[in-house]
């Protein structure tokens, strides 16, 4: 039995907050100050939120829509950022919701084995942390799959994808201690463009994210600059302390 209060905790969006901004690392995870959501982060947890309910049988096929509808305007709050590309992204992203979740067809070909299952796992002297959206099995096949919901509309490149699925493969180590197999696929469904991108296994890939998350850990050890490190968009629109970060002020 991992003894959870004796050891430190990692997640994989602890290890990718240092990567991505050592100042909003030190913010939260050091300082623990409270930071504030965004519109990109309401809005995927919304659907997220619809998703796990109708898993668990919470809500039905037929009222994903009006709980979407009913739900949207509560818990999406923040403004959406104008862009040159899009000026009304609100309108884009609830317009792409509510498409996915009208064309959902269910889960009535899987057979359903975990929804947001929470788990600790141990990684030399450090926990490995998170929640897995989804684990079943495909019943005219019987492969496992792990399944992520995700809100971008596609990764930009194989390399991207690539970066992203590190967080999967970490969460086949305890899909593997649990079912006694790793998955055989690693299922991202991007249910804005409403877009399963599957992955299959691979025990290399495997290796790499767990010598990914051992080096990030030691990083994060020996590091004494927490300057920052994010890019302009991040600051603007998606850091948590965009509000208040001092850094950004000067």
């Amino acid at each position: 039995m991992v003894n959870s209060q004796a050891k430190e905790r990692y997640s994989f969006s602890k290890l990718n907050a240092f990567l991505t901004c050592k100042y909003g690392y030190k913010l939260t995870y050091i300082d623990h100050e409270k930071g504030i959501g965004n519109c990109f982060s309401s809005y995927g947890l919304e659907v997220h939120s619809i998703m796990e309910r109708y898993a668990k049988g919470e809500i039905d096929l037929w009222d994903l829509v009006s709980t979407y509808e009913w739900e949207f305007d509560s818990a999406v709050q923040e403004p959406f950022p104008s862009t040159k590309y899009c000026e009304d992204m609100r309108k884009l992203y609830y317009e792409q919701g509510l498409e996915f979740l009208k064309n959902f067809p269910g889960y009535s070909d899987k057979k359903i084995l975990d929804v947001e299952s929470a788990f600790d796992y141990e990684i030399d002297d450090w926990i490995f942390t998170g929640v897995i959206d989804l684990v079943y099995e495909e019943k005219d096949t019987g492969k496992l799959v792990i399944q992520d919901y995700k809100s971008k509309s596609s990764f930009k490149n194989k390399k991207e994808q690539a970066e992203y699925a590190k967080q999967l493969y970490l969460y086949s180590l305890y899909v593997k201690e649990k079912y006694g197999r790793y998955p055989d696929t690693l299922r991202f469904l991007m249910f804005r463009k409403n877009t399963p991108i599957d992955i299959p296994f691979n025990e290399d890939d495997l290796n790499y994210a767990i010598t990914w998350a051992k080096n990030t850990v030691k990083d994060i050890r020996d590091c004494w600059d927490f300057s920052p490190s994010c890019d302009k968009f991040f600051s603007d629109n998606l850091c948590n302390h965009r509000h208040n970060c001092k850094e950004k002020i000067k």
